[in-house]
């Protein structure tokens, strides 16, 4: 997506006094107009609601209208929110252009449906450049709202949708399979991840993997990125063989194009890391050896690098030495060991001795003394 400066004629969004915000009612009663001058509104059957909506099927705080700044430039847009801020979520919620919706930043000519009898519109005069497809500035201002709002744990739920909105709309504007969609799963992943949904942190990688791979072909570095990703959370969640396949699968598309060296070796490094989850020694001191070669010979290598798998190399090798090798085994052993030659020796030359006579100065063998003593 092509990022660039808003200008006032590219402006998607309320800015100052060029543009017009107004919400156009149509309930039992009829039809009428309200400019939205204000940051906030509620909207209900209630008389106490900002916006009275006259119709029995509507909740008394049915939804609520938020106007929200985007800096820089000052820009305003709205968000509408299903339910009141003091009653929660209204009894039957609010469709926005025929889907059901927590929180949307309305758009120009948005239709919301409060109930099957009561309907509302939004508008924006003059006409913003993204009826005439022009999108990326509106986009763009969702992204600035989206990071703002996952900036506070209380504001996951409205991250979300969001993010959700903005997914609907590069699909809408770009089609299904553009690499821009990939990247806003990616982005819904990250947020699932960051609240333990990991059904749908796997299903929503997977997709983004599916529609890179259609898009940029399988060889493509945005490709492997997002594989390593899943990669990584799948280790981390133990699910050694998924990560394990997709870390083999990254390496070989590295080599199948001669990637670069420092990245086979880190992925190699990956790949040990999951190989020594399950204890498998010997592989992992097979990979940490091809890594270390591969970070040996070349120049560009970090001298960090070499060290920290050296290191690993060293305590792998330790852990595959036969037990009767250890220094917790061999050096009491070994200790043992000498214990009995000196008790041999000791005792061995005490009966030697015993079998001549004190005045005697003649040297004789243990076997003489045995048959001596016979």
């Amino acid at each position: 997506m092509t990022h660039r400066s808003i200008t006032p004629q590219d402006a998607t969004v309320v800015e100052g006094s060029q543009f017009e915000h107004s919400f156009v009612v149509k309930d039992p009663e009829g039809l009428r107009g309200i400019s939205l001058d204000d940051r906030f509104y509620k909207l209900g059957r209630s008389p106490k609601n900002d916006i009275f909506i006259r119709s029995q099927l509507v909740s008394r705080e049915h939804a609520t209208l938020t106007g929200v700044l985007i800096e820089p430039p000052l820009f305003q847009i709205f968000r509408l929110s299903d339910g009141g801020l003091e009653k929660g979520k209204s009894t039957n919620g609010i469709k926005i252009n025929g889907e059901c919706r927590a929180h949307w930043v309305l758009m120009h000519g948005d239709e919301i449906m409060l109930s099957s009898d009561s309907t509302a519109y939004y508008r924006i005069e003059p006409e913003p450049p993204y009826v005439n497809g022009k999108i990326d500035v509106f986009l763009d201002s969702l992204k600035k709202l989206a990071k703002s709002y996952l900036k506070s744990i209380n504001c996951l739920d409205i991250a979300e949708a969001t993010l959700q909105q903005i997914l609907v709309l590069t699909q809408q504007f770009y089609g299904e399979l553009h690499p821009n969609v990939a990247n806003c799963l990616i982005d819904l992943a990250l947020l699932h991840y960051s609240k333990n949904n990991f059904i749908e942190v796997e299903a929503l990688f997977l997709q983004a993997i599916a529609i890179r791979k259609e898009a940029l072909g399988e060889e493509h570095p945005d490709v492997t990125s997002a594989m390593l990703n899943l990669a990584t959370i799948y280790h981390a969640k133990t699910l050694y063989t998924k990560a394990e396949s997709l870390f083999l699968e990254v390496l070989e598309i590295k080599q199948k194009i001669s990637g670069s060296e420092l990245e086979i070796a880190a992925n190699l490094v990956n790949l040990a890391a999951i190989y020594y989850s399950q204890k498998r020694y010997q592989e992992v001191k097979n990979v940490y050896e091809q890594a270390l070669k591969i970070y040996k010979r070349s120049p560009a290598a970090n001298q960090s690098n070499i060290l920290s798998v050296q290191k690993n190399l060293e305590s792998i090798k330790k852990k595959l030495r036969p037990k009767w090798l250890s220094p917790n085994v061999l050096i009491p052993t070994s200790l043992i060991l000498l214990a009995g030659v000196i008790a041999y020796i000791f005792f061995a030359t005490k009966e030697d001795s015993a079998c001549l006579p004190d005045s005697s100065a003649k040297s004789i063998s243990g076997d003489e003394c045995r048959k001596m003593s016979k």
